[in-house]
C-alpha cells in the first residue's frame, strides 16, 4: 500500500494501486504524486500540516504550501491515542509524539485521550 497526493488539489489516501484521476476538484483530472510506501511512523509537513504513516520519510514533492514537504518525524504508530491541544491533531503513537511542526504554534501540546 502506498501513500498518494494529488498535486493539483491536495487530496490524501492510501492505495494499492494508482488512483482514478477523475473528479478533481481543482479541475478535470487528479494528477497523482506517490509519496511513498505505507508504514509505521507518524510524520507531519512543517509547511503544509499533511500527516502520514510511512516507513521511512516521504518524497518531498507536491507540498500545497510552497514546491516541496518538509517532513518532520513525530514517532513510532502504536496503540495510544494522542490529541494537540491547539490544532486538533489526532494520531495514534507507541508513546508521546515528537511536539515540532504544529500548524497552531510553534510546537503541539500532546494529550492521550
Amino acid at each position: 500500500m502506498d501513500n498518494y497526493q494529488c498535486r493539483k488539489c491536495g487530496m490524501q489516501l492510501q492505495s494499492d494501486d494508482t488512483p482514478r484521476s477523475a473528479s478533481c476538484q481543482e479541475g478535470n483530472s487528479h494528477a497523482w504524486e506517490k509519496l511513498g510506501e505505507v508504514g509505521d511512523i507518524n510524520f507531519q509537513c512543517r509547511k503544509c500540516g499533511m500527516r502520514l504513516q510511512s516507513d521511512g520519510t516521504p518524497r518531498s514533492a507536491s507540498c500545497q504550501e510552497g514546491n516541496s514537504h518538509a517532513w518532520e518525524k513525530l514517532g513510532e504508530v502504536g496503540d495510544i491515542n494522542f490529541q494537540c491541544r491547539k490544532c486538533g491533531m489526532q494520531l495514534q503513537s507507541d508513546d508521546t509524539p515528537k511536539s515540532a511542526s504544529c500548524q497552531k504554534g510553534n510546537s503541539h501540546s500532546w494529550q492521550k485521550f
